[in-house]
């Protein structure tokens, strides 16, 4: 009996160790992670609830997540070495292909953009096409973000350059609103809640909208991801496991808001990132919830679309030979489901 206890004791502690080491061995390289964030519109829904939500930390993450006005500065916040991933526009990750740098989109948070854009109050007398765009001020949330880009490829539609507007970071939430009414802009490139609460108030005149895949199609020419999660190449190769880890979080909030109510996603918003009360989120949320991804995965013909819409009114991404395949990895968010 004794020698069976032992051998019993013995077999419990071998498989404690073993439970030990893999534990060890899938656990994440670096838990703790700097998050910069484009913004909290609409398409960073995912982000936030898999932080609301719990999803980070039970992958064994910390997740301290930093809110820029806009996804140049989150990009910079990258490159400058103060984030570990960043949640933006997955274009970004071909306009630094293009300069060398090698910026890898690994979750796809929203699969069209969501954008609205549109002629505010002061100004809706006098802008009826792109074209009447010309010598206008016109709102985006930075210089050099996807809101910038979208801008940029309207007016190459009319014929119009980059430099024939005038561009002014106005942020992507309240900013965006009290530009708007000010009359500080004359058109602005914006997203949900923020379209939504100035269509309601007369403040905006949409002239497009990208809200559903159909919208967007029509507009840039095909399917258009915008916002993912993003990490430089090095980064991914160096922390494999925690790149799994924020995947699999991250399509676990994207299922919980595929099949959640608008109000219990609005419940789920920290107050911190409500840029609107829960009645107009609600509303918001409804008019571009299409825009969401399920599944984290990026289509195979998206990134040709994005490129297509870059190269449009950018010279230096219209002449350079990038491999679209580098520029984004659905491996991680594969892998989510069977975890």
């Amino acid at each position: 009996m004794g020698r069976i206890a032992l051998l019993t004791c013995l077999a419990i502690g071998t498989a404690a160790t073993s439970a030990t080491e893999a534990s060890a061995q899938s656990a994440p390289e670096q838990p703790k992670i700097h998050l910069a964030a484009a913004g909290v519109g609409f398409p960073y829904l995912p982000f936030v609830i898999a932080s609301s939500r719990g999803y980070f930390r039970q992958q064994g993450l910390d997740v301290e997540i930093g809110v820029y006005s806009g996804g140049a500065k989150a990009l910079q916040a990258l490159l400058g070495g103060s984030a570990d991933i960043v949640a933006g526009a997955y274009s970004n990750t071909i306009t630094m292909a293009v300069n060398g740098q090698k910026i890898v989109s690994f979750v796809t948070q929203a699969v069209c953009p969501g954008f609205v854009f549109g002629v505010t109050r002061a100004s809706h007398d006098k802008i009826k096409s792109y074209a009447d765009l010309k010598g206008k001020r016109i709102g985006v949330s930075s210089p050099g973000s996807s809101f910038h880009m979208g801008v940029n490829y309207l007016l190459s539609r009319a014929g119009l350059k980059p430099d024939d507007v005038s561009i002014i970071g106005v942020g992507s939430s309240s900013g965006a609103i009290a530009a708007a009414r000010s009359g500080q802009v004359d058109a602005l490139m914006t997203n949900d809640p923020v379209a939504t609460v100035l269509q309601d108030s007369g403040d905006l005149f949409p002239l497009a909208m990208m809200r559903n895949v159909k919208e967007t199609q029509a507009t840039l020419g095909g399917n258009y991801p915008e916002a993912s999660i993003y990490a430089t190449e090095k980064f991914i190769a160096k922390n494999p496991r925690t790149i799994q880890a924020i995947a699999t979080a991250m399509v676990a909030a994207e299922k919980w808001i595929a099949q959640a109510t608008p109000q219990q996603i609005a419940d789920a918003v920290p107050p911190q990132y409500a840029i609107a009360d829960k009645a107009v989120f609600v509303k918001a949320y409804s008019n571009m919830h299409q825009c969401l991804s399920q599944d984290g995965l990026m289509a195979q013909d998206a990134p040709k679309t994005v490129r297509s819409v870059l190269a449009a009114f950018d010279p230096a991404v219209a002449a350079a030979n990038v491999d679209l395949t580098t520029t984004y990895d659905n491996s991680y968010v594969l892998r989510a489901d069977k975890r």
